[in-house]
Formats: structure tokens, sequence, C-alpha cells
């Protein structure tokens, strides 16, 4: 599949072209579209192994809506669980860290992009560092 950012399209985890992963976490990204594919949103499936657990700080607003387990976000003493069809919203300059508790997949929409969120973002160092993250082939590594 090629985005079109300017055609209605139907996306699933298959239409991941490639997947890259966050540190040595068993926690995968796969977008489908950013800034490069001309999108003005970011994106992407994820695919996180019970057990990761690593901080994130984001330059862009993010919801991700649960398809497969469910996603824990730990942020201060408070800690947000989304089941399958729930979303979890993670606003851009909040640091939390993920406390995955079971296999998860998601769908990921982010604004800006992160292209653009990386250009302007002003706020502490974004986590998890972008030399934390290598490409990887999802089917050598969730089965």
């Amino acid at each position: 599949m090629v985005f079109e950012p300017t055609a209605i399209q139907k996306l699933s985890v298959q239409d991941v072209p490639d997947w890259i992963q966050v540190g040595d976490h068993q926690a995968y990204v796969g977008y489908i579209a950013d800034e490069e594919e001309g999108s003005n949103l970011g994106l992407a499936y994820i695919r996180f192994r019970k057990g990761v657990r690593f901080d994130f700080l984001w330059a862009y607003d993010e919801i991700a809506v649960v398809t497969r387990g469910s996603l824990t976000v730990r942020v201060g003493g408070e800690v947000k669980t989304a089941g399958v069809g729930e979303s979890l919203y993670m606003p851009a300059g909040v640091r939390g860290v993920f406390d995955i508790r079971e296999d998860v997949e998601a769908f990921c929409v982010h604004y800006p992009t992160d292209g653009r969120a990386g250009r302007e973002w002003r706020g502490p160092e974004r986590l998890p560092a972008e030399e934390e993250i290598r490409a990887v082939s999802i089917d050598e590594v969730w089965i």
C-alpha cells in the first residue's frame, strides 16, 4: 500500500511497510504515514510485548486506539489502562512510562507529524531518543 494523503483509505497493520524497534525493548512501531508521505498526521501501529517498560515524552499530541490486549501508562502516581476499543490520549510535553502488562497492539495518530514536531519542539529532550530506534523485521520478532 502506498499512502495517498488526498484519498480516503482503509488502513490495517498489514499496510505497515517498515517497523522500528525502540531500544532493547520488545516495543515496535510501524509508520504508515508521516510528513515524508505528505500527511499532516502521523499514523502508526505499535506492538509492545508484556513486560515492556520505558519512559516517553512526545513532541506531539497522540491518541492510541487499542486493537489487541491493553495499553497501560503511568503518569506521576496515576495509572491509566485502555483495553480493546478504548483509547489513551497522550499530550505533547507530558512525561509518562509505558508499563505493558499484556501484549498490546494499537493504532496511533499524532499531530503534528514526527518530522515537524521534532523540528519545532523547544521543550525538554524527547524520549525515547532517536539513537535508541532501529529498523527491524516484524516477522522475525512478532510471531
